[in-house]
């Protein structure tokens, strides 16, 4: 019996320890605090100014077709946009597809009122690399907005995807559901 009460009592310690360090990788990274010196990857923060980055969000959706919206508030053609992507959103919600919205306002604050006015309270992110990430270069984005395409395995299908306002958008998103 008493042996049983010790093997119990190691088990509990042991799953106690393996929880407390699965919280503790959890733990969110803020911007000051991560290494942003590659362009290789694309730094984002969320509106708690948590650090992330692109390549961590597609890992984090694999399985799933991802549409990435490259805004910024100032963009008029970007916020003409903006009611049609809700649509688009609304059009596929419960399905295998994450549409993430990347902003590359220089202020921060300025990107989240206007990503709250767009009810952009998931999946809004702020570039903290823009212009220099290597995805922006070797995509030449230069002018906003744009959309690219991932497909379940977060590779990029579509560099330059159709904008939510064109229905051939939802063709290939299908076609990628599909798949």
């Amino acid at each position: 019996m008493k042996n049983i009460f010790i093997i119990l009592a190691a088990i509990l310690i042991t799953s106690c320890g393996e929880q407390a360090e699965k919280t503790e990788k959890k733990q969110a990274v803020k911007f000051a605090d991560a290494d942003i010196s590659s362009n290789d990857i694309v730094h984002l923060t969320d509106f708690d100014d948590n650090y992330t980055n692109l390549d961590q969000i597609l890992a984090d959706n694999k399985g799933k077709v991802v549409y990435l919206d490259i805004w910024a508030s100032w963009c008029g053609p970007c916020k003409a946009m903006m009611p049609y992507s809700e649509k688009l959103q609304e059009k596929y919600k419960g399905k295998d597809v994450t549409f993430i919205f990347i902003s590359t306002d220089q202020d921060p604050g300025k990107w989240e009122r206007a990503a709250k006015q767009f009810n952009l309270t998931e999946n809004s992110f702020l570039a903290r690399n823009y212009p220099k990430a290597k995805l922006f270069q070797d995509n030449n984005v230069s002018s906003i907005p744009r959309y690219m395409l991932f497909d379940k395995n977060g590779r990029m299908v579509d560099d330059n995807a159709r904008r939510p306002a064109e229905k051939d958008l939802e063709t290939t998103i299908d076609g990628f559901l599909a798949i």
